[in-house]
């Protein structure tokens, strides 16, 4: 299980891209975001998920061990954010085209055109969004980012950059594409808006990175925060070498 990480460092170097693994993922002030490598970083977005699915919202019963894992996770890949304290705050996960998504055995329903017509796209399916409760409605620090927002500029240059594919497929509530079209988001709605048992209502969207990397206020904000860091770090060790 999990060896998926195996396969895509391979198709990595085979495509010649820039970038690998170790190197997605932004740093701001008092938070980062990464791709869960180790049993350990991936367990931490397992028991987030627990908490969310599990414990608050009900949607699938609570395990002895504390962790949500379900069928589709074999073949994911988890992006996390943690704070400097390395509590994991945030996490999702990526699916790629060539396993089954999440989407085709539950949420097909919300594609006019059937998820095929989707997976058609170059796309991959970001699903089993998870966010701490204390996180969710305010930005990190001084950034004006959300946790949401550097989890899914992290899927975005991975999906870019190391998958080699060009959109992203999320079902979420309806107001996500609103919000997503506010911060300059390249977003389509692809079927109807349909109320769940639960009286949760849900909708399917793709965003297209070939614009999204340009015009996505926030991605932008993450490259910005990154730099910033990173050039604050290798000053701060410039002066430490001096010393």
């Amino acid at each position: 299980m999990q060896n998926v990480l195996v396969k895509q460092v391979t198709k990595d170097i085979q495509s010649g891209s820039s970038k690998n693994i170790s190197e997605i993922g932004f740093t701001i002030p008092g938070y980062r975001s990464y791709i869960a490598v180790t049993q350990e970083q991936k367990d931490k977005a397992y028991r987030l998920r627990h908490k969310v699915y599990s414990e608050e919202l009900k949607w699938v019963p609570e395990t002895a061990d504390g962790r949500e894992i379900d069928e589709f996770d074999e073949h994911a890949i988890m992006v996390c954010v943690e704070d400097d304290r390395g509590e994991v705050i945030g996490t999702i996960r990526i699916i790629d085209s060539d396993h089954q998504w999440m989407s085709e055995k539950y949420f097909a329903h919300t594609v006019t055109d059937g998820i095929d017509s989707i997976k058609a796209l170059s796309c991959i399916e970001s699903s089993r969004n998870a966010v701490a409760l204390d996180y969710r409605v305010k930005t990190l620090g001084d950034s004006g980012l959300t946790v949401f927002d550097l989890m899914l500029c992290t899927a975005m240059d991975f999906t870019w950059d190391i998958l080699n594919r060009e959109h992203v497929f999320v079902t979420a509530a309806p107001v996500m594409g609103v919000i997503l079209k506010r911060k300059g988001g390249a977003v389509r709605q692809v079927g109807p808006i349909v109320t769940m048992p639960d009286k949760c209502k849900i909708a399917s969207f793709v965003l297209d990175l070939t614009i999204c990397r340009d015009t996505y206020s926030m991605y932008h904000s993450c490259m910005e925060l990154d730099n910033a860091c990173s050039a604050n770090l290798a000053h701060g060790t410039s002066i430490a070498n001096r010393a």
